[in-house]
């Protein structure tokens, strides 16, 4: 009796290193969002802080020409405190005074640390704050 053996060739070799390596990206893609999410959610906050407080400081700027009926806002120390406080705090952004209001808009980035492994780098995050100016005898 002669007995034959056959070799199994099947088309599934090599699946449970696909499939290893489609979870495994998968498990950083998720571990990044949780992480990185979270670093994300700081930033843009510290950019909302960052310009309410650079517009709170431009605020603060009234003039004694509020006897006279004017507006009061001494809008060139005004537009000075809040761009100091925007350089202080280390934060990119710009100063508007339109009429009474005081716009403030920030940029600031952070870098991604978990992200960047699949090729996300940085985070970017932007904040806005406006202050209106109204002065009452």
């Amino acid at each position: 009796m002669t007995r034959t053996t056959r070799l199994r060739t099947s088309s599934d070799t090599g699946s449970i290193t696909l499939i290893f390596a489609v979870v495994t990206l998968a498990l950083i893609a998720m571990v990044g969002l949780v992480f990185d999410g979270r670093a994300q959610m700081t930033a843009q906050q510290r950019a909302d802080n960052v310009a309410a407080e650079a517009a709170r400081a431009a605020g603060q700027h009234i003039s004694g020409s509020v006897v006279t009926g004017s507006s009061g806002l001494d809008r060139r120390r005004a537009v000075a405190a809040a761009r100091n406080h925007l350089s202080a705090a280390g934060v990119a952004g710009s100063v508007t005074l339109e009429g009474n209001t005081i716009v403030v808009r920030t940029d600031t980035t952070e870098p991604a640390r978990i992200l960047s492994l699949i090729g996300i780098t940085t985070l970017e995050a932007t904040g806005e704050a406006t202050v209106e100016v109204t002065t009452r005898l």
